[in-house]
């Protein structure tokens, strides 16, 4: 959607957006501000008092944009002696937390709401955008995109050259240098001095692929060995993994055989390729299915 449209959408829905008695009233559009233009002027009004408010739009969900966002509209209000806003389509709980750390309030269509002035706090939140079903970072995280989201998250500390990212994880430099881009707009990732590219807080982006990651809840499946222990469990596996079909030892199994510190393990996990692996799962090992108590 073009700003023009999303001017014309703010003017005509933001009375009915913000919370219970707060009013719009003398709403403008594209009002010079020194040499500078806002989108919309207009002044918000409550039952004791109003304040003069001046809006930036910003049709991304990018954080990088949303900052620049809020640093125009910060010089425009200083000109108009308002309260400056950023108003987006959908402003999710990075960009939210962005414009609070800027200092601005903000509307979006999905009815998220944040003002502070002095004594004054109120804030709407919406956790989930109505107005599309699609996750905001998920071509971040497709299969591919997301070995370098590994790659970072192994060496967080490390500083990387796009071509040594798209090396390491075997994706082309294209796509490399397109995960990169979008991370930086996130501000996952940032360029230090020697033109390298920085990961900023890994918990930061670990929450981030968390927040898009397939579930796999109705994928897995329950089996049983008469093998007595686990220890035998995962020895008949290790036994026959020349027969086996592809997979990979997972979650507590997999972290016992980097750093064997836990004790008292009972079911032996593991990830296959393909749903119709299991059926040569059950044969070469001789286990059963079952609905619940497997031990693989």
């Amino acid at each position: 959607m073009k700003v023009n449209e999303l001017i014309t959408l703010f003017l005509k829905q933001l009375p009915a957006l913000l919370p219970p008695d707060f009013t719009l009233e003398e709403a403008e559009r594209e009002v010079s501000a020194g040499q500078q233009r806002v989108d919309i002027r207009a002044r918000l009004r409550t039952p004791t008092r109003a304040w003069p408010i001046v809006i930036g739009i910003k049709n991304a969900d990018r954080i990088a944009p949303i900052r620049e966002a809020a640093s125009q509209i910060k010089r425009s209000a200083q000109i108009q002696q308002a309260i400056p806003f950023v108003a987006s389509v959908f402003l999710g709980e990075r960009a939210r937390a962005a414009l609070k750390e800027e200092g601005v309030g903000y509307f979006d269509l999905a009815g998220n709401f944040y003002l502070k002035q002095g004594e004054i706090y109120v804030e709407k939140i919406v956790a989930n955008n109505p107005l599309s079903k699609k996750p905001p970072l998920k071509n971040l995280f497709a299969p591919i995109s997301s070995r370098i989201t590994r790659a970072l998250l192994v060496e967080p500390t490390r500083t990387w050259h796009v071509s040594e990212l798209a090396k390491e994880t075997q994706v082309s430099l294209g796509q490399a240098s397109a995960v990169a881009k979008r991370m930086v707009a996130e501000e996952l990732l940032s360029w230090n001095s020697e033109a390298t590219l920085q990961l900023n807080d890994a918990a930061t982006l670990l929450e981030a692929w968390k927040q898009v990651y397939p579930t796999y809840g109705q994928q897995h499946c329950f089996l049983y060995s008469y093998e007595q222990g686990y220890d035998n469990v995962l020895a008949s596996i290790i036994g026959k993994r020349g027969q086996l079909p592809p997979f990979a030892f997972a979650f507590f199994t997999g972290a016992s055989f980097v750093a064997p510190l836990i004790r008292g393990l009972a079911k032996a996990q593991v990830y296959v390729e393909k749903e119709q692996d299991i059926e040569q799962w059950k044969r070469l090992l001789d286990v059963t299915q079952v609905e619940s108590g497997g031990n693989y």
